[in-house]
């Protein structure tokens, strides 16, 4: 206490007299015979000590209050942040433009995962798989309209009661297909667990695959807006299915990135042409688009689909003639063409594969009937006619 004392008179500009004039009884007491000269020597030594203990102090004082450079992830909010808008673009895809509108899903879903997204431990940039499948499935939730959705949609703030009650209010279970172990989600969107665990999706749990998606399944969830071109980059999904919504728009080229087996669009209003990526995919074996509002002609690269068993593609605005090369698909069991605008003849290709005639073509429909058929298909060969309504 005294050395403390005498360290602050002497820093506070008291010479050394009169320190010593008024700490002399505790000089004396210490037994110490201190002249003047010998008196400023020690203090300046306590006075160089003292200052260094202050330093040392107030450094550590420092390191204590001020919040860590270094947060989620051992980056600033904001390099994270920059991080994830890297990779939105460089990886996703996404122009820089979409993410400057912070209106769109993609804008939305980035600031979702950088600033709102509350996963334990926190989603990194580094941690490539799960940042852009979540990424890509948070877009895909604002596109669609999540807020909207009847079940599963995103809490409404991070506190745990919020998340147990969009939880409780989620019930959606995705098709089980006969494929082996997978994950199935259960939980609402945008809560902090991983996206395998969000109800509609299923991943992939073993080789190479593990933890990647497998499977989107939604039915009457009131999906709307519109799908996006990144869900082209889910390398390993084999289901697509979406149906009974309101979803707009054409179907992304990108989708024939993907190992498809089944796509299920069916009743919602969708537009334009079958993308000619997705006569590509050569794994497909259930095509579902019926009951929306497509258009354009049926390609001869149907003869991709060599795996095909269940297409269907009634009541839509198709055009042209049924191309002969659905002859080629020798595992087509059902085909649906009525309510469209096609013409011409059910090519004799077509009706080969019946399975009258040895074939596994059991269930063969189009506009034949009436006076005037659309579609010239005899009794031997369609299985249903119908005469399609005038518009």
């Amino acid at each position: 206490m005294l050395i403390k004392s005498v360290i602050l008179l002497l820093m506070a500009g008291i010479g050394a007299t009169a320190i010593r004039h008024r700490y002399r009884n505790h000089l004396s007491f210490l037994d110490v015979d201190v002249d003047e000269k010998e008196m400023e020597g020690l203090l300046r030594m306590k006075k160089q000590r003292m200052s260094m203990m202050l330093t040392t102090t107030a450094s550590t004082t420092s390191s204590q209050t001020t919040p860590a450079a270094a947060s989620a992830c051992n980056l600033t909010p904001q390099v994270r942040a920059a991080k994830f808008r890297q990779m939105a673009i460089q990886i996703a895809g996404t122009p820089a433009a979409t993410l400057n509108n912070e209106n769109s899903p993609q804008a939305q879903a980035l600031d979702w995962i950088s600033n709102k997204d509350q996963m334990t431990p926190p989603l990194c940039p580094s941690d490539e798989l799960e940042a852009l499948q979540r990424y890509i499935m948070a877009a895909f939730y604002f596109a669609t309209g999540g807020g909207s959705w009847k079940e599963c949609i995103a809490p409404a703030d991070s506190s745990p009661a919020a998340i147990a009650a969009a939880n409780q209010n989620c019930s959606i279970e995705a098709t089980k297909y006969p494929m082996g172990d997978r994950k199935y989600g259960r939980d609402a969107w945008l809560t902090p667990k991983p996206i395998c665990d969000w109800a509609g999706l299923v991943c992939h749990i073993d080789d190479e695959r593990k933890g990647t998606l497998d499977q989107i399944d939604f039915e009457g969830n009131n999906l709307s807006g519109s799908l996006i071109d990144e869900i082209g980059l889910l390398k390993n999904l084999r289901f697509l299915i979406l149906e009974q919504g309101t979803i707009e728009g054409e179907i992304p080229e990108s989708i024939g990135n993907l190992p498809l087996l089944i796509v299920d669009l069916d009743f919602n209003r969708l537009i334009g042409p079958i993308p000619p990526s997705l006569y590509n995919i050569k794994s497909l074996l259930q095509l579902d688009l019926n009951d929306n509002q497509m258009t354009g002609r049926l390609s001869s690269g149907v003869k991709h689909w060599q795996k095909m068993t269940y297409l269907q593609l009634n009541n839509n605005a198709f055009t042209g003639i049924i191309p002969s090369e659905i002859g080629q698909l020798q595992k087509l069991h059902t085909a649906f063409f009525h309510g469209n605008g096609f013409i011409g003849s059910m090519p004799q290709s077509v009706c080969d594969n019946l399975v009258t005639e040895g074939g596994k073509l059991s269930t063969l429909e189009a506009d034949c009937a009436g006076q005037s058929p659309q579609v010239a298909c005899g009794a031997q060969c369609c299985t249903a006619c119908f005469e399609k309504m005038a518009e």
